[in-house]
């Protein structure tokens, strides 16, 4: 649907599926009322072009030179929708639209259509949510199993009566007003200097988004998830990290509690979190090639079935960045397959927090291309065996073991304790 034009106001009607609908005033505000409802992601997309109606939104998503979303945000939402899209609900706060009026809602069977209507561009449209309704968009064209959309729903928040006087000031109260978060909070503290100070000037080091609003591929926790995998003090050939792609929170108060201990086994591995993520960069990297080596081999490019949207070797992913090595590679490589092989690689950690003592038993650099077949193998298998989703497999603490354990037999096969 063409928008209205900010000279000659033209009413423009929606007409939408959803799942439900409910309305209220707003309390203070006279002929006022706000409605709300949950639309499937690929119903946005085929009837609720909003391009035209997004001037009264403060905040514009990043873009590349190529055109493409980026950011940590950005990042995080086409995950959702890549690897778990029926928690995209859940995760999402959705989209707050300031229309002129709600119309008919017409109850069916499965939900229901929901009619309404804005003229004016500069009084009406998206005032929040604009990077999570350009990463649908953007994720709609590029992927190659579309239906996948069809099982993400996002909440609509429907402003009807909104004074245009008041519109400038909700919609940047919209944009600031989320609950500094956790990461930010400690940001604020001083608890990741000691990253930032290593990482400076560092491959990859601009990448990292420290606190809310910041530029970068990596939130923060993204690298403390990393810094934890090689925490033995917590883990050992035992107990695996599995709880920590998840439970986020949790995660954040042990990094706490054990960056204030002393001595500090925080303390012990920040200083090799570069080491780490290059490490993960390089498992990438060799995912693909040993996926052909296998018998039978997995065609890793073609991977699909699993509402992963794009395959791994889809043209979507030509040139992708690997921000810690300095290079790129043509595929994408599910977070779930890179966490388990990531954190196998603990097993090759001679530790001892007493003495202040984190060294690798043998480089990674001539490790990782002898076990880097039997670590694709077992996230393979388990791919082909149960059918697992990757952020199913980043939970499951059997696939940790296995994966641990071919660390620990190649490590035994070398002599090396």
């Amino acid at each position: 649907m063409a928008g209205a034009t900010a000279h000659r106001p033209v009413p423009v009607e929606f007409l939408v599926h959803v799942d439900d609908f409910r309305s209220h005033r707003i309390p203070g505000l006279s002929n006022s009322k706000v409605g709300s409802c949950f639309i499937r992601a690929d119903e946005l997309v085929k009837h609720l072009d909003l391009d035209e109606w997004l001037a009264v939104n403060p905040r514009v998503p990043t873009r590349s030179a190529k055109d493409v979303l980026t950011g940590h945000v950005v990042r995080g939402i086409q995950d959702t929708l890549r690897e778990a899209p029926a928690d995209f609900a859940l995760k999402n706060q959705g989209l707050y639209l300031l229309v002129q009026s709600v119309g008919e809602y017409e109850r069916q069977r499965d939900g229901g259509r929901l009619r309404f209507t804005m003229s004016d561009p500069l009084a009406h449209g998206l005032c929040n949510g604009g990077h999570t309704y350009a990463a649908v968009r953007e994720y709609s064209e590029r992927a190659e199993n579309p239906q996948t959309l069809e099982e993400v729903w996002i909440r609509l928040h429907l402003f009807e009566g909104i004074d245009p006087d008041k519109v400038p000031a909700m919609a940047e109260g919209l944009n600031r007003s989320r609950q500094v978060d956790d990461p930010s909070l400690m940001n604020l503290e001083g608890q990741f200097e000691a990253i930032r100070k290593t990482l400076q000037g560092k491959p990859g080091h601009k990448e990292i988004a420290y606190r809310q609003g910041d530029p970068g591929n990596y939130y923060i926790t993204e690298i403390i998830r990393a810094i934890m995998f090689f925490n033995c003090q917590r883990f050992d050939s035992r107990k695996h990290p599995s709880t920590l792609y998840r439970q986020q929170k949790q995660m954040l108060d042990a990094f706490r509690d054990d960056a204030g201990l002393r001595p500090s086994p925080i303390a012990l591995v920040v200083p090799h979190i570069h080491e780490i993520l290059v490490l993960m960069d390089m498992i990438a990297q060799a995912t693909p090639a040993a996926c052909k080596r296998l018998k039978p081999a997995f065609e890793l490019g073609r991977m699909k079935g699993e509402r992963a949207g794009v395959r791994a070797g889809s043209a979507a992913h030509k040139d992708t960045p690997l921000f810690f090595l300095g290079t790129k590679m043509d595929h994408k490589i599910h977070t779930g397959w890179l966490l388990v092989m990531l954190a196998a690689f603990r097993a090759n950690v001679r530790w001892d927090l007493a003495s202040g003592v984190f060294e690798w038993k043998t480089p990674l650099a001539e490790l990782l291309p002898k076990v880097v077949d039997g670590l694709v193998a077992i996230c393979v298998q388990e791919y082909r065996d149960n059918k697992s989703k990757p952020d199913e497999m980043a939970r499951n603490p059997a696939v940790y073991d296995r994966c641990y354990k071919e660390l620990e037999l190649e490590l035994l096969r070398s002599g090396i304790r």
